[in-house]
């Protein structure tokens, strides 16, 4: 009898595992969602390179025309008609579509008729979405300098730079088997050791560091949330960009790391792949809970791999490390209508402080009394301001935590020790918030030295670390070691017949080295860069964008807008500086009536 129980249950067992083997490979391939017109919780995608690119070269003919001919419609309607199955496409069918539209005939009109368009719509747009719109490149002049060139057309990047081979074939859904056997749900780009990879798109940082399957690696989100890029088996020893860290924001086009071979071990950086490429993969975030569920949804990305072989991100060897050569600058596809809604927008005052002495003498238009800044945290205080730091402006646009009703920034330009002596005390008394922009090399020197002297000291390591522990004070990079015009040069400024090269590893040393220093003395990576004297250089913008900066601090007076979902809006930020003149109700009338006007 216990015998025929156990068999009885074994046999279930069995049945139960079939039945979830056999739902799992049914879902994999053809979900009962797949072709719902709603939310959509799976996407096959088998649209050939061919598709692509004619319907990219025909999106980008009309872009500017009357009527413009979206490759996500044309491929929605070919997937519509094939039922996803591309291996049907004739280049006749899509000249058909363009015919209709150009005559006139109305998209919802022309495809009523067909039950999937909308889903189709909606998952091709998931994958390829941000790939072709508006973009600023920055090329070669005649003069030997460079110029900006605004362009419509492909602007995310092949993930392997240009000049580098690789060779690579449809590989998807092979069998791999180190630790169990499971379906290979990237693409393989077999390459060199040390070739430069790149971001094909625009994204946040989300994963960084060992992974046993996929050695070093790196996942980063597009900024509109629906696709995750995976990219694996990184070079031992060197396997990142420098400063790269999670939460971090990247460019298309940027270099993020190396091709190597390492992985298959719960060793950290072991070479056990047998050939050194790069594991190129993109998840698609149809649901945000199943994002590390079982039910993930991985993208074919043979087609896509060969489209954006027309597009390779330009690099060059600064030091020990690969740089892109050529900026890159992109307005989102995705935040037209954030733009458009004043809920997705917040009106952003940021005052900017220096130094804080008693002494009436020593005041001038970079120094002002400890009470007058005591003042205008009373004011502040009274009229319902909520001070805030750049990474909670930093969270909203990124993901839309909200700010609070009144927000105000207020910053501290230099690191003088008067700001820990007089402004630190001030902040805790009324628990408000402030920046510090600090010069790197003064923090060192003064780090070395007992001399705290509250007319020209500047803090010390160990007095940024007590405001830090406080969490009132945020602090961020103001250079290393370029403040003291020396050279000729005013702060990070390009010098007059500075070659690009030569000033783009200027900057990088100086800024690099005090981003360093920070994580040393800290454990924190300053998010913002502080221009010295407020000299803006446009040549330093793409290189900011590079070192891993989110924001910039200008000395230009007025109103900042921050709007959700846009991270441009981040740089240059206008600042109201504060000088010793006009009292507290005074020098806010200015503020409020120029927020009142925005």
């Amino acid at each position: 009898m216990r015998k025929r129980t156990i068999k009885l249950l074994l046999l279930i067992l069995i049945g139960l595992v079939t039945g979830v083997l056999i739902f799992c490979l049914h879902g994999f391939h053809q979900p009962s969602a797949a072709r719902s017109s709603g939310n959509i919780k799976w996407v096959d995608f088998d649209v050939t390179y061919e598709a692509m690119k004619d319907t990219m070269e025909i999106d980008i003919q009309t872009h500017e025309q009357e009527t413009h001919i979206s490759w996500i419609d044309s491929l929605a309607y070919l997937g519509a008609k094939y039922g996803g199955d591309f291996k049907n496409y004739q280049k006749t069918d899509l000249s058909l579509f363009v015919k209709k539209l150009q005559e006139g005939q109305d998209l919802e009109d022309f495809t009523k008729n067909m039950k999937y368009f909308p889903y189709y719509k909606k998952a091709y747009g998931a994958v390829l979405g941000g790939f072709l719109g508006y973009y600023k490149l920055e090329v070669p002049s005649d003069d030997g300098g460079t110029r900006w060139v605004e362009r419509y057309g492909l602007k995310a990047f092949s993930p392997i730079a240009e000049g580098y081979w690789y060779t690579h074939f449809d590989d998807f859904g092979q069998n791999r088997s180190y630790g169990y056997s499971r379906q290979h749900l990237g693409h393989d780009l077999m390459a060199g050791t040390g070739t430069p990879v790149v971001a094909v798109e625009g994204g946040v940082i989300e994963a960084l560091g060992w992974n046993q399957y996929g050695g070093w690696r790196l996942g980063i989100r597009s900024f509109d949330k629906e696709r995750y890029y995976y990219y694996a088996h990184l070079r031992k020893d060197h396997p990142y960009a420098e400063n790269l860290v999670i939460g971090q924001t990247v460019s298309p086009g940027q270099v993020l790391g190396y091709v190597g071979q390492t992985g298959y071990s719960l060793k950290e950086n072991t070479n056990n792949i047998d050939t050194p490429h790069l594991h190129f993969g993109m998840q698609l975030v149809l649901d945000e809970k199943a994002k590390d569920s079982p039910n993930q949804v991985w993208i074919n990305l043979y087609a896509i791999t060969r489209l954006l072989e027309n597009h390779k991100s330009t690099v060059e060897k600064v030091g020990s490390e690969y740089v892109r050569k050529y900026g890159f600058s992109e307005e989102s596809y995705y935040l037209a209508s954030a733009k458009e809604d004043k809920k997705s927008q917040v009106k952003l005052p940021v005052l900017m402080y220096h130094g804080l002495l008693k002494d009436p003498k020593m005041h001038n238009n970079y120094v002002i009394s400890p009470d007058l800044f005591e003042n205008d945290l009373q004011y502040l205080k009274k009229n319902g301001y909520t001070t805030i730091l750049v990474s909670d402006l930093i969270d909203y646009v990124e993901n839309g935590t909200p700010l609070p009703e009144k927000p105000v920034l207020l910053t501290f330009d230099d690191g003088y020790y008067n700001n820990y002596f007089y402004g630190f005390p001030l902040l805790e008394k009324y628990k408000m918030k402030a920046v510090i922009s600090i010069i790197g090399k003064h923090t060192d020197d003064f780090s070395k030295v007992n001399d705290n002297h509250a007319t020209y000291s500047h803090v010390t390591w160990k007095q940024i670390q007590e405001m830090l522990a406080s969490g009132l004070v945020e602090i961020q990079n103001h250079s290393y070691n370029s403040h003291d015009n020396k050279g000729g040069r005013k702060g990070v400024l390009k010098l007059s017949g500075e070659s690009d090269d030569a000033y783009g590893k200027f900057l990088r040393k100086d800024l690099l080295k005090l981003q360093k220093r920070m994580r040393e003395n800290t454990g924190i990576t300053p998010t913002t860069f502080t221009y010295p004297f407020g000299a803006i250089s446009d040549s330093s913008l793409p290189i900011i964008k590079e070192l891993g900066f989110k924001a910039s601090l200008g000395c230009r007076e007025g109103i900042n807008t921050i709007t959700k979902g846009d991270p441009d809006c981040l740089y240059k930020i206008k600042r109201y500086l504060r000088t010793p003149e006009k009292s507290s109700s005074d020098f806010f009338k200015k503020v409020e009536s120029d927020l009142k006007e925005q």
